[in-house]
């Protein structure tokens, strides 16, 4: 299928499981509004709001796998209703990079997480690393890595502010 420059495998040569465990791994993921999931009534209303009309019993049957053949202007109307692009479906470059899109709009449709970012506007730099170091003293006692591997995918780095803690760490050591 070649539209709008997205050059992929003919249908049948795709793995026919593949778009139904892709658009499964959107309903568990994609915060609604409200902060919970999707349920394929709207997701099926929001395609169809879109422009691409997409009936709920279509949409259960690509998401069970019983149909296996989307047209591309379905997988459009998907796409478009989750708010993710498109290639998500179709480039596993792509599906990461939308990995990580949904993991940073569950963090914003977090209101601690969106809580705890507010508090920190305003303090000194110096005052920032200090509360990332605790957050990061708390994961570990949590069983979870320093750091959530949205950031290390992002290439965010510790370097930046290892000077300012270092700068932290002096300055009670002088005192």
């Amino acid at each position: 299928m070649n539209v709008e420059g997205i050059d992929s495998a003919p249908r049948e040569a795709l793995d026919p499981g593949l778009f139904a465990r892709r658009l499964e791994e959107l309903f568990r993921t994609v915060p609604g509004p409200n902060g919970r999931a999707y349920s394929a009534k709207a997701i099926a209303a929001r395609s169809t709001e879109r422009g691409f009309r997409l009936g709920e019993s279509y949409l259960s049957q690509l998401r069970s796998g019983k149909a296996k053949s989307p047209s591309f202007r379905t997988v459009e109307g998907i796409a478009a209703a989750f708010g993710v692009d498109v290639h998500y479906f179709l480039e596993d470059r792509a599906a990461q990079r939308t990995r990580d899109e949904i993991d940073l709009m569950r963090l914003q449709a977090d209101t601690n997480v969106q809580l705890a970012a507010f508090r920190l506007a305003g303090l000194s730099s110096d005052s920032v690393t200090v509360v990332n170091e605790l957050i990061k003293v708390l994961r570990e006692q949590q069983g979870l890595p320093k750091d959530p591997p949205d950031i290390l995918a992002a290439g965010i780095s510790d370097a930046a502010t290892e000077e300012a803690r270092l700068r932290v760490v002096g300055a009670r050591a002088v005192d």
